[in-house]
């Protein structure tokens, strides 16, 4: 095994749909609203070519409303307890964090705050964070386009442009117009890529 990828990010961001893009029997839960449907983290074993695999972990979603599943001071709570436990265990069972960023609904300031936090406790712990773009269905060009031509949301956001990144697709494949279905495996390998290139023991290859 590579190593533990967490996935995190605000409720309806994508991460369920995002794993269930990175491994076909998950069948995690998912919202396309800002309810999330994560109640605990869970593991999931990701296949990323040859014999490489990973364990990833979905985690519950952030800033829910009052209504949701698990308000967002309870959540912040579990999810920063979660990490550092995985940080503290030996070996270490946190080796890198995907941010998952909802792409379509534009820049928040709590999604600029959360990932300051947990890029802050990643850092402590020498591990490297990630971002995916999530929700990009409805783009008109390449999905690579995003990141570009929203730099300043980024910057806004305290994102840094080389900040290694995947733009995608999370929709099922089969809901995507079919003009539009290559672009869901065209996702799937840039984020099985990018988790890949960007574990520590891919990296000391």
């Amino acid at each position: 095994m590579l190593g533990n990828v967490v996935i995190i990010g605000q409720s309806g961001a994508g991460k369920s749909s995002l794993i269930n893009m990175l491994c076909p029997t998950a069948k995690a839960s998912i919202s396309n609203n800002t309810y999330g449907c994560t109640m605990v983290v869970t593991k999931y074993t990701c296949h990323l070519g040859g014999q490489d695999y990973c364990q990833v972990h979905d985690t519950v979603g952030l800033e829910e409303g009052r209504w949701g599943f698990l308000p967002d001071k309870q959540a912040q709570k579990q999810l920063k307890s979660y990490m550092n436990g995985k940080l503290k265990k030996s070996p270490r069972e946190l080796d890198l964090v995907v941010y998952c960023i909802p792409g379509a609904r534009g820049s928040k300031k709590s999604q600029a705050r959360n990932f300051k936090k947990y890029k802050s406790l990643a850092d402590a712990g020498h591990v490297q964070v990630i971002v995916v773009v999530t929700h990009l269905e409805g783009s008109a060009g390449p999905l690579e386009d995003w990141w570009s031509e929203n730099a300043k949301t980024l910057k806004d956001m305290g994102i840094p442009e080389t900040t290694k990144h995947a733009c995608v697709v999370t929709l099922p494949k089969h809901e995507l117009e079919s003009r539009k279905r290559h672009l869901y495996d065209q996702s799937y390998e840039a984020v099985k890529a990018l988790i890949r290139n960007n574990l520590p023991s891919t990296r000391r290859r």
